[in-house]
């Protein structure tokens, strides 16, 4: 579908889409707009109670983050700033069992305690299908907030999708445009497309076009309507920003997500640092673009500080918070870029109701983990701890909990970003299970042929290498082995490629069938894995209906006491950078 072809947003849209700021714009014309603003919580409402910090060599376990402390610092930054928009970058829901149980309402219910202005949907927002991202954002429009959705370049099927029953625009827009005095701000939402369709599960009929030539003509139109204050809502990853901002014209600030990235003085206490707070690059026309993101699972709130001369950015300022529990060390809390926060009361017992909820369903132990099951998305561990050389052992544990369920397979196969934490040692719960494979799977056998079985796995390679993939790509199994050379040209990266049959390690035959186990997922060509999407229109794939999380706790509770897997020895050769 052309994006030209979309119909012209009149007047009407705009209108519908303005909400009016009364704070007065600068008489000289020169205008701040300040910006709170988080991205990627991944449905973790809670704090991280642990998070280490190192000052002077001294390492200090704090508690950082949880969404009652964003509540308090958004509306600390609201208080700071007259002209102020707080907006949420994507990637709100899935990831914990707050999204499991409640399906996207526990976020929406903490998000409408800190009133966001604008949201931009990420990939994430349709691991549950259309259907899924419909009922979070049912949840999120039960406030007065009225949270702007964005989302320019998403195209779900009129007509057909449950986000678009009657019109393209019935659940979300492309754009929104807020009003401070006499000043216009245009606010133009993305979602990564590649990534959103292969790597996550929108309905079929859902498309997602080019970000650049949607910004392109979104940024066209507002400045046709008069707005020549312009900012992008992306949820398209940092160096994805970067180049955007420099292809397009009249942009002056980006607000973004999906890849998780730390901007500001983090690097120098044993954290994760991508660079300054804010990025600055040039747009098309020489002019300054502020980028800022905020790390991820609600630890950051970051304060972007814009001053305009006109309608050119003349400075990008402002500073990143990670939120720290004031009964941190003053040391902690006297370093730059941290900052002690209150959590907000109302927030703190809404929050507790879910806890509860949660606590009575999923606290009790099911098995014992007799030591630590490490996770890696691809590749070998590389720490002593997790035995040098070593596959993934969360993987792998994941793999053999397939066959379990499925005895009816010869082997299965889980990609990398289908697991989403390692396993501790100790009591293993429901909980921690569906901490570890969060998303709304189920299992599938699949019927396939030697011969086809080499190019899928192939194909899960490329995916994870080529730009705009997911190194969840990854393939791991059980009662599969086989080598990977990452530096070999493709098709070509497999090597000693085996199946177990009859306690035997066999290369399989070219025309013999076999049957495999994986995650519906994967069935429907998700991730790069195309050929399951050939397969299972064919006919040949059996959805089983057992969660791939209920597997793992059916697995586990046959178990008892859960060690280390053998491991299957597999190689893996990464070319030499350069």
């Amino acid at each position: 579908m052309s994006l030209r072809l979309i119909p012209l947003l009149a007047a009407s849209l705009l209108i519908a889409a303005c909400a009016q700021h009364n704070a007065p714009s600068e008489a000289d014309g020169a205008f701040q707009l300040a910006i709170g603003h988080i991205n990627d919580h991944h449905s973790n409402l809670e704090p991280a109670k642990r998070t280490s910090v190192t000052v002077d060599g001294e390492t200090h376990r704090i508690e950082t983050g949880g969404f009652p402390r964003v509540v308090t610092q958004i509306e600390a930054i609201r208080k700071r700033h007259p002209n102020m928009l707080a907006l949420h970058a994507g990637d709100a829901i899935s990831g914990t069992l707050f999204y499991t149980v409640f399906e996207g309402v526990a976020d929406a219910a903490l998000m409408n305690q800190a009133c966001f202005d604008a949201m931009a949907l990420g990939n994430h927002e349709f691991d549950n299908g259309d259907a899924g991202l419909k009922t979070f954002l049912n949840a999120l429009a039960m406030s007065e907030c009225s949270t702007a959705v964005l989302g320019a370049n998403v195209m779900p099927k009129v007509g057909v999708s449950p986000l678009t029953p009657k019109t393209r625009w019935d659940s979300f827009k492309p754009y929104a445009v807020y009003q401070f005095g006499d000043e216009k701000v245009g606010i133009i939402g993305l979602d990564i497309a590649v990534k959103t369709k292969q790597s996550s599960m929108p309905d079929a009929t859902t498309e997602f076009a080019d970000e650049y030539t949607t910004a392109d003509y979104y940024v066209d139109e507002l400045r046709q309507l008069g707005i020549e204050k312009i900012g992008l809502l992306t949820h398209i990853q940092f160096s994805n920003d970067l180049q955007l901002a420099q292809k397009l014209p009249a942009v002056d600030f980006i607000i973004g997500g999906d890849s998780h990235t730390w901007l500001g003085d983090y690097a120098a206490y044993g954290l994760d640092q991508d660079g300054p707070y804010p990025a600055q690059t040039m747009n098309l026309d020489g002019e300054p673009v502020c980028i800022a993101h905020a790390g991820e699972y609600t630890q950051i709130v970051g304060e972007l500080v814009i001053d305009f001369t006109g309608d050119r950015v003349s400075h990008c300022g402002g500073q990143p918070h990670l939120l720290v529990s004031e009964n941190a060390p003053e040391v902690i809390k006297a370093l730059p870029h941290f900052t002690a926060v209150a959590e907000d009361e109302a927030s703190v017992m809404l929050l507790a109701e879910f806890q509860q909820q949660l606590e009575e369903m999923t606290t009790k132990p099911i098995a014992q983990v007799e030591q630590r099951m490490c996770m890696k998305r691809w590749g070998m561990a590389t720490t002593p701890d997790c035995g040098v050389g070593r596959q993934s052992d969360a993987h792998r544990l994941v793999a053999e909990a397939f066959l379990f369920s499925a005895p009816e397979a010869d082997f299965a196969l889980q990609n990398g970003g289908g697991v989403r934490n390692e396993i501790a040692a100790g009591p293993l719960t429901i909980a921690n299970v569906y901490q570890l494979l969060p998303f709304a799977n189920t299992l599938v056998t699949v019927e396939i042929t030697g011969a086809e079985l080499r190019i899928l796995l192939e194909q899960a390679l490329d995916y994870a290498l080529s730009e705009g993939g997911s190194d969840g790509a990854y393939p791991h199994g059980a009662g599969i082995r086989f080598d990977v050379d990452m530096s070999a040209a493709s098709g070509q990266r497999i090597g000693n490629l085996e199946v177990k049959q009859d306690g035997q390690w066999q290369s399989p035959r070219d025309s013999q069938s076999y049957t495999m186990v994986t995650n519906s997922f994967l069935a429907l060509g998700s991730d790069g894995w195309k050929l399951l999407a050939e397969i299972n229109a064919d006919g040949r794939v059996t959805d089983t209906f057992v969660n791939y999380a209920q597997s793992f706790v059916d697995w586990a509770r046959a178990q008892q006491r859960i060690t280390r897997p053998e491991s299957h020895s597999t190689q893996l050769y990464i070319p030499p950078a350069g």
